[in-house]
C-alpha cells in the first residue's frame, strides 16, 4: 500500500492528536497527514493536497451551510469525506446526507467503528455508525406512511436504489445508458409519487420499505 494522503479537518487539538493517534497504530508510516483548522485552509489544501480522504467535523468551520460541504463534493468527488462531528440532531446529519455524504460516524463511536468508517470511505463504501443509522432509523419522515406512498416500477426503484448510493444524476445516466433529461424526469416522478422532497427522505424512505438494506451502509 502507497501512502496515504488526509487531510484532517477539525479545529480541536485533542481530537486531531486522537484520530491521528488511531490511523498511525493501524497503518504505521505510510500517512501524510495535513492538519486543517479553518475553512480558507481547507480550501488551499484540496487545491495544492493531492488527498485520497478528508475527515471533517463541518461543525467547527465557518462554513456558510451545508451547501459549502456539497461544493466540496461535487469539485472533488474523487477524495473521500469522512465526517465525524458531535452533531446527532436528525434535521442536521439528513442535511449532511442530503449533500451526498455517505460516511458519518461521532466521536463517541469505537474505536473500530471509526477504522471501519475510514476504510469504507476509501473504498468508496457507505458507513454510517450504529448511531447515525439509528437516527435514520427513527426519524419520521413528513407525515407520509411508506405504505400509501405509491407504486414505483422497477426502473424507479433501480434508480432509487443508485441515488441512494450518492450517484449524482449524471452518473446514473451514464451507467443506466439514459440521457441526464430522462434521469431527470425519473427523479421528479419518484418524489411526486413519495410525497418526499429530498435525497435524504429518499433515503429513509428506501431503508424502511426494504429497497436497500441497512447492512450495505457497513462493511
Amino acid at each position: 500500500m502507497g501512502t496515504l494522503n488526509i487531510i484532517l479537518a477539525d479545529n480541536q487539538t485533542l481530537t486531531r492528536l486522537g484520530i491521528i493517534s488511531i490511523l498511525t497504530a493501524f497503518y504505521g508510516k505510510s500517512l501524510n497527514i495535513k492538519e486543517i483548522n479553518t475553512k480558507d485552509e481547507l480550501y488551499d489544501s484540496l487545491i495544492s493536497f493531492d488527498a485520497n480522504i478528508v475527515i471533517i467535523d463541518f461543525e467547527l468551520f465557518d462554513f456558510t451551510d451545508i451547501s459549502d460541504l456539497r461544493e466540496i463534493k461535487k469539485i472533488y468527488p474523487a477524495i473521500g469525506i469522512l465526517v465525524v462531528s458531535d452533531i446527532k440532531s436528525p434535521h442536521e446529519i439528513l442535511k449532511v446526507i442530503d449533500s451526498g455524504i455517505t460516511n458519518y460516524v461521532l466521536k463517541s463511536c469505537e474505536v473500530s467503528e471509526f477504522l471501519d468508517a475510514f476504510n469504507a470511505t476509501l473504498q468508496s463504501k457507505k458507513y454510517f455508525s450504529n448511531e447515525i443509522m439509528d437516527v435514520i432509523l427513527e426519524h419520521k419522515t413528513s407525515a407520509k406512511n411508506i405504505n400509501d406512498s405509491g407504486h414505483l416500477t422497477n426502473s424507479e426503484i433501480a434508480i432509487v436504489k443508485l441515488i441512494t448510493q450518492g450517484l449524482t444524476t449524471k452518473e446514473i445516466a451514464q451507467q443506466k445508458n439514459l440521457s441526464f433529461h430522462t434521469i431527470i424526469t425519473h427523479r421528479k416522478n419518484i418524489f411526486r409519487k413519495l410525497g418526499i422532497g429530498n435525497s435524504s427522505e429518499l433515503l429513509m424512505y428506501a431503508l424502511r420499505a426494504g429497497i436497500i438494506d441497512t447492512t450495505e451502509y457497513y462493511i
